[in-house]
């Protein structure tokens, strides 16, 4: 058995720069040009966006909510937060990646980490896993709770950033493998129970090319685990190994593979699958939370083939292959889609399957930056599909004005009395918030609430309540935020939660107001509080022609019931 690897996690601007540029050009086409200087110059910007994110105080938890925010003492290292779960004994285990400063160009390096969280949303323990010569791929560890004790499974792969003080051939005898392993902890989260499995990886440097240079981990061999679950008393998960990219001299194809792991780790079965691409790139588009089961199938959903649908494939609990369908995306001319990304699948107690993606036309109906957030309520028993599946029941998430993403790490989730959490993350005027959702079985809203930040993943606990990760903070909410009468929406103020927002803000000639409401009333005040416009939301963003107003500052109402409860407002500025 060999020492434990690292792996990497692509941040969110690497993930939407790999997007960005496969979505245009071809692996032969790119060509950036950059020199030494150019990509220090970037993966310090890159750094500067993660350290400017604001932190807010521990101690203002109110009785119905805690926020938990990292603080680190040390500004050498870094966690990043990938998924809260409620464990038996009332504890929090966060998942994190776990970051070194280091390199000519102060460049991070990703490591698997986790935190345990009392009931209270108070730190009790956290721990990295740094292996020396290694890093870690895929998303953070997947946590597993059996008989009362924690596992985490993950993946390390060589370190190529040649800025790292942590590259692979920095060492004496450097490593040509990867590893897939499975940990057992104890309460103070060290490693108790250790299996490793070692795999042999292509370590080829494709030095001298602008792109390797920029991405040089995402560019090499490696081994990225994309889907982990329990089914009848073992892992099951599924992974690619990846072989480094060459666009001239192309090094063989990538795996795919699929494995059922038991918890003393031994790998009981494992089934691969060529791939028809080389180099890894796709690995963007993928996160985790891409398969889900049923009692005699696994089925996994992809980004889709030659970017015309979202591909279904159905295999038996051995992973032979057993079919493969489609999706079909309303509203999209064919080819449907650029890719099919940010995947989030969860399947419930109903049979039916609830699909999150984000999805930009390859046509770009509204804007060259407009993407949807969708998620599909879509029925994939095997033998009753068609080949091409249709969703008759979706919703969109996106305006041509702003940025929209699904959350990175889980975006939907399912919850007590056949109830939905779902999550969008965008963009307003430069400023992040969160689209928090619950939804009933059908797909229909019970409330919207936005939050000030973007997030990574949400999950349910049994009784209702939500967990929320940003990169540097957990918080969870109470079930009874997610409704609408009168001390519902003064509890979800309390705990930071709008019902709308307004942008840009400041703004120009056009005011926009966001929210999840239907039929309350918007009034808009100077501030001499005269009405200078009232109208009754019937959207899900609506716009106010304000280019005959003066410049300054005013104040937006959202009203119901007859204008006789005030559920938000807040400031505008118009400027010049």
């Amino acid at each position: 058995m060999n020492d434990m690897k690292r792996f990497i996690t692509v941040l969110t601007l690497t993930f939407l720069f790999v997007n960005n540029v496969f979505s245009q050009v071809s692996d032969h086409d790119m060509n950036y040009n950059l020199s030494k200087e150019d990509l220090i110059n970037l993966r310090l910007s890159r750094n500067k966006i993660k350290d400017e994110r604001v932190e807010r105080n521990n101690e203002k938890n109110t009785q119905y909510l805690w926020e938990y925010v990292i603080e680190e003492s040390n500004s050498d290292e870094s966690f990043e937060f990938g998924e809260a779960i409620e464990l038996s004994n009332g504890n929090v285990a966060v998942t994190s990646d776990f970051y070194y400063r280091s390199g000519f160009g102060d460049f991070y390096s990703s490591h698997p980490a986790l935190m345990l969280l009392n009931s209270n949303g108070d730190e009790l323990v956290r721990n990295d896993f740094f292996r020396p010569g290694y890093t870690m791929m895929s998303t953070p560890p997947y946590l597993f709770e059996k008989n009362n004790e924690l596992y985490a499974l993950t993946t390390y792969s060589p370190e190529h950033d040649f800025l790292s003080f942590n590259h692979f051939m920095n060492y004496e005898n450097p490593p040509t493998d990867a590893i897939l392993a499975l940990y057992k902890f104890d309460e103070t989260l060290n490693i108790v129970e250790s299996y490793e499995h070692s795999f042999p990886i292509d370590t080829f440097e494709n030095r001298g090319w602008d792109t390797w240079e920029y991405l040089p981990n995402e560019y090499s061999g490696n081994l990225f685990l994309f889907s982990a679950f329990e089914d009848e008393g073992d892992i099951v998960g599924a992974y690619y190994k990846i072989v480094s990219t060459d666009p001239d001299n192309p090094r063989g194809f990538d795996s795919l593979f699929f494995f059922r792991m038991n918890f003393d780790g031994e790998i009981v079965k494992m089934k691969s699958y060529e791939t028809e691409f080389s180099g890894g790139w796709y690995q963007a588009l993928y996160r985790r939370n891409h398969i889900v089961k049923t009692d005699s199938y696994y089925i996994m959903y992809d980004r889709g083939l030659n970017n015309i649908h979202g591909e279904i494939t159905y295999y038996d609990k051995d992973f032979n292959l057993v079919e493969t369908k489609y999706l079909i995306h309303p509203g999209y001319n064919y080819p449907a889609v650029n890719f099919l990304r940010d995947i989030t699948v969860r399947k419930s107690s109903t049979n039916k399957t609830y699909l999150s993606v984000t999805a930009s036309s390859i046509t770009n109906p509204h804007s060259d930056y407009y993407n949807d957030v969708r998620l599909y309520m879509l029925d994939d028993d095997l033998d009753a599909a068609p080949m091409y599946l249709s969703n008759d029941n979706y919703i969109v998430r996106g305006s041509p004005t702003t940025y929209e993403m699904s959350p990175l790490l889980g975006a939907v989730d399912l919850a007590p009395d056949s109830l939905l959490f779902f999550a969008c993350n965008y963009d307003l005027n430069n400023k992040p918030y969160c689209i928090i959702e619950c939804l009933n079985e059908d797909l229909d809203t019970i409330s919207t609430l936005y939050y000030g930040n973007k997030i990574r993943s949400l999950r349910s606990t049994e009784d209702g309540d939500l967990y929320v990760t940003t990169y540097k903070s957990v918080a969870k909410f109470p079930a009874t935020v997610f409704g609408f009468e009168p001390d519902n929406i003064e509890e979800a103020h309390a705990h930071n939660l709008h019902l709308a927002v307004a942008y840009p803000n400041p703004g120009g000639d056009m005011l926009n107001i966001r929210t999840g409401l239907r039929n309350a009333t918007l009034q808009v005040y100077d501030m001499q509080g005269r009405i200078i416009h009232q109208q009754i939301i019937t959207d899900e963003v609506t716009s106010i022609d304000a280019y005959k107003w003066n410049s300054g500052t005013y104040i937006w109402k959202l009203t119901v019931n007859n204008e006789q409860l005030t559920v938000e407002e807040g400031k505008w500025v118009k400027e010049l």
